[in-house]
């Protein structure tokens, strides 16, 4: 099972609590070039700065420094649930013939509690038709069955040549088929990703061929084989008469 790349996501979390407290930023940094440019100016003509001045400063670093704090624990505590639900929701995942990509797309707290939204693609690896990754994005080319439900709901368990959902009615309904996969790519190598999701393709068409072949194969020498006990008769059971 491929995983997602934490410190990726970490990262992109970072900025944006980073474009958040921009303001507080500014604020403080427009509020010291104020301040030094005050102090100069009333520097130079002997004067000190008024009381209503230096409450202004204090009032406005205060709303800046709280601000900005806020932001930063909110970030903190929201980047941790998310990244907690995408290292149990994103992945990619080929058991037997079968691929499945799940990736998190949301979260809310509902009835006390977080639930969890993904988007999951369940695919054939025989249909595979191509892989690749451009830019931040991974493209799967080939008919898939695509489901948008709570986590909850999708839960499934791998079986012999697949999967079978914990819901068996998800087995059979549910979902629409699309063409293609397009995730973004949260994972390490993107590029060696879809290499390996192409060799498992391969892979797994030949391994087919070779299974008809051999069926086909069995079904001649099943045909051409020459019964000469005359099977039919030999395991006929045998009459009884009664006088």
């Amino acid at each position: 099972m491929i995983r997602v790349n934490e410190k990726r996501l970490s990262a992109k979390y970072n900025r944006r609590i980073f474009l958040a407290s921009l303001p507080a930023v500014s604020m403080l940094v427009s509020l010291l070039a104020v301040v030094l440019l005050f102090v100069a100016g009333q520097n130079d003509r002997g004067r000190e700065l008024p009381q209503e001045m230096y409450r202004t400063i204090f009032y406005v670093a205060y709303a800046a420094c709280a601000y900005g704090f806020v932001v930063c624990l909110i970030g903190s505590v929201t980047e941790e649930i998310l990244l907690r639900a995408h290292r149990e929701h994103t992945y990619i995942h080929i058991s037997g013939s079968v691929m499945v990509v799940s990736q998190h797309t949301r979260t809310v707290f509902r009835d006390g509690k977080w639930i969890h939204y993904k988007k999951m693609w369940v695919i054939k690896l025989a249909d595979v038709t191509n892989v690749e990754c451009i830019r931040n994005h991974l493209t799967i080319t080939a008919e898939a069955r695509y489901f948008n439900e709570d986590a909850c709901w999708l839960g499934y368990s791998e079986t012999d040549d697949g999967i079978s959902f914990d819901r068996k009615w998800y087995d059979a309904n549910g979902g629409k088929t699309v063409k293609s996969v397009e995730v973004t790519d949260f994972y390490t190598y993107g590029d060696r990703i879809a290499r390996h999701i192409a060799h498992c393709a391969d892979k797994t068409r030949e391994r087919d061929i070779r299974r008809e072949r051999f069926r086909a194969e069995m079904l001649e020498i099943a045909k051409g084989v020459k019964h000469p006990n005359k099977l039919k008769d030999r395991y006929k059971p045998k009459k009884k008469r009664y006088r």
